[in-house]
């Protein structure tokens, strides 16, 4: 290990003799600040704490964040200064995404078909395309609307900000309040103050759905916007369960009572309720929001770019739905291009490839359905290796499991014919000329697989 990062190299080494012993590794990882790994099983979990990629791509994660919770605790992210997040932030962000951006370009997506697209066209027309996320989120937001004004809900929106004590501004002077808690620390906060508030409406059988939009104040604390649509005789009460949970750390310090929680009752003859939260989609993804049908400006781009280095940094998730039906499935029923055997799939595939998210809503059980009741489910299936016979496993010791289709209680469809693998262009093009007439499939670059599964519809 004498080529490794030092960094990487003291870890492994110190994690070797006791590798074995789950609640050494736990204090171990504590102790030094380290995240546990994400993991399926032990194997999965003590071949993380072995790999070299995964201590990288760990410590590299972490310097970030230290890095800029310094720059924070000196002051420098702010309004009159570095906005939302150091430009030592936005600049190794965006280094790294046009280095990512570089490679890509020089991959393709090869299939056992002799299929052959490359990495740019897939990416310019997936979700990682601003563009088409922001189409996606408004059209499921405005679905959501659509629902609500026929099954009679009324929409809310609200804002939910930190205790002082996250805030290292008070406007433009230091806040002597501050107690060097980071911008994830918020986010964690307020995450924990939102499983109670979901606890308690739940306990009440209040089930509001709609749309969560988190976005830092200008010293990268995060605040959150949500628009919610809710029965209207619940209004009432969602609003006093959200008022008492976003008060109940330090709830008493000055300004609180007016700063940490306010709502908007949305009037459906002034404006439609999609309105009130198209504009922080649009500029938290680096639209205009006074242009948000055409190009970006240059004073979006700016803020599209420090809000994005300031949620990779951070790992914060920007937009979260809340309640309703799940949108894998709908994204499922996207990829099918024929029309369906199955009444009920067949419904559900036309109203995603029309994007009627509201009709989805209905067919799918209704945004009351649990995920149990509602009508069509994933389907998956794990990776088969076709030399053995065993089920594949990753890198890390953990089965490979892969969405397969979509399926109601009478039939399945299948979304997933074929089998893809990255390569080079360069590699690609050349596997496709020396190819047999039956594909290139088995030439070695494809995870084994086969379309015998134990699932069920």
């Amino acid at each position: 290990m004498s080529t490794l990062n030092p960094s990487v190299r003291y870890h492994i080494d110190n994690l070797l003799p006791i590798i074995d012993n789950k609640i050494e590794l736990a204090l171990y990882l504590v102790g030094n600040g380290i995240p546990e790994p994400k993991a399926k099983n032990d194997e999965g979990y003590k071949a993380r704490l072995l790999c070299v990629k995964w201590w990288r791509r760990t410590l590299d994660r972490l310097q970030g964040r230290v890095d800029e919770s310094k720059l924070i605790g000196q002051g420098r992210v702010a309004k009159h200064k570095e906005k939302y997040s150091s430009n030592l932030t936005v600049h190794r962000v965006g280094k790294k995404a046009c280095k990512t951006a570089e490679f890509l370009k020089t991959q393709s997506m090869i299939s056992n078909a002799s299929d052959m697209v490359d990495m740019a066209t897939i990416v310019q027309s997936s979700l990682a395309n601003p563009t088409n996320r922001r189409a996606e989120l408004m059209i499921r937001m405005a679905g959501f609307e659509a629902y609500a004004q026929q099954h009679g809900y009324v929409g809310e929106f609200y804002t939910l900000t930190c205790p002082s004590s996250y805030h290292r501004f008070s406007g433009v002077k230091l806040n002597d309040k501050y107690q060097e808690l980071t911008p994830k620390d918020a986010q964690i906060y307020l995450v924990k103050q939102w499983s109670k508030i979901r606890a308690a409406y739940g306990r009440l059988d209040i089930k509001p759905f709609g749309f969560r939009v988190a976005e830092p104040h200008h010293d990268g604390c995060p605040h959150w916007h949500m628009l919610l649509f809710v029965k209207v005789e619940n209004r009432n009460a969602l609003r006093e369960i959200i008022s008492k949970y976003a008060l109940e750390v330090d709830g008493q310090e000055p300004g609180a009572d007016k700063h940490r929680f306010k709502y908007v009752e949305i009037d459906a003859e002034a404006g439609t309720a999609t309105g009130y939260i198209a504009k922080y989609i649009s500029k938290n993804l680096g639209f205009s929001i006074d242009d948000p049908e055409h190009d970006t400006t240059n004073a979006s781009q700016s803020y599209g770019q420090r809000v994005k280095a300031w949620a990779s940094v951070w790992g914060i998730r920007q937009f979260q739905q809340i309640g309703g039906a799940p949108v894998t499935v709908w994204r499922q029923l996207r990829k099918l291009r024929e029309a369906l055997d199955d009444e009920l799939l067949e419904s559900a595939r036309q109203a995603a490839d029309e994007s009627r998210w509201a009709d989805y809503l209905v067919i799918m059980g209704g945004v009351d359905a649990k995920r149990l009741e509602q009508t069509i489910t994933l389907v998956k299936t794990q990776l088969v290796d076709n030399e053995t016979g065993e089920l594949k496993q990753n890198q890390y010791f953990e089965y490979v499991t892969l969405i397969f289709g979509v399926a109601s209680l009478a039939a399945q469809a299948i979304t997933r014919t074929k089998q893809w693998a990255m390569v080079s262009t360069k590699i690609a093009s050349s596997m496709l000329a020396n190819a047999p007439v039956s594909g290139v499939a088995g030439r070695g670059c494809f995870a084994p697989w086969s379309s015998v599964n134990n699932c069920t519809a």
